[in-house]
């Protein structure tokens, strides 16, 4: 749990010495690449913290192909990268026990923390800071998702991933990371190569 408490302290910036105590109310968990946690129509009943690994939340959509035949194209959308130290879920699902719109996954080998609906309302209640940080995290987050979202240049906005995830290169493939950037995974590939070149 030394992992969680490193987590929870950075986090809540409360002392360790009143975030021990709390440590019962987390269920670790370790979990294979590519393992579903939440699926949408079902209702997030827990929140994960992330020890070690990578995590993402997505959604599918469906778009009509432009041709003679009338064909459909399925993309996965990206809403969320979280890499260890961080904390996923479908926020509105878990906070409001509503069916998730989102499929939650491990992307590698997760070392996971798992929080209850009903332990977080003991926390809510208890330690309101436990709350309050968890809300605080995801506007913050939200901010800086919208905020790489309107940077028309793609460039840009892997600039700006890699300043905000230094740690993960080479832990996404291609297609996830540009399903998150919005961009063509060709268009992604082009200009990692770009950038090899000029760096050489």
């Amino acid at each position: 749990m030394k992992l969680l408490l490193q987590n929870l302290t950075k986090l809540t910036r409360l002392p360790q010495s009143e975030l021990i105590p709390l440590l019962p109310y987390f269920e670790p968990m370790t979990t294979l690449p590519d393992t579903a946690l939440l699926s949408p129509g079902e209702v997030a009943s827990s929140l994960w913290f992330i020890g070690s690994g990578v995590m993402r939340a997505f959604h599918i959509v469906e778009q009509r192909k432009r041709s003679q035949v009338e064909e459909k194209l399925v993309r996965e959308i990206t809403n969320w990268i979280v890499p260890a130290g961080g904390f996923l879920t479908d926020i509105r699902s878990f906070i409001y026990q509503t069916p998730a719109n989102y499929f939650v996954e491990t992307l590698e080998a997760c070392r996971l923390y798992s929080l209850s609906f009903n332990n977080y309302l003991i926390l809510q209640s208890s330690h309101p800071e436990i709350a309050r940080a968890v809300f605080e995290n995801t506007m913050v987050m939200a901010d800086l998702r919208v905020q790489m979202c309107s940077l028309r240049d793609p460039q840009s906005r892997l600039e700006m991933f890699e300043k905000m995830y230094p740690g993960l290169k080479g832990h996404l493939s291609v297609n996830i990371q540009a399903s998150y950037l919005n961009i063509d995974p060709t268009t992604l590939s082009r200009l990692r190569s770009k950038r090899s070149r000029n760096n050489s």
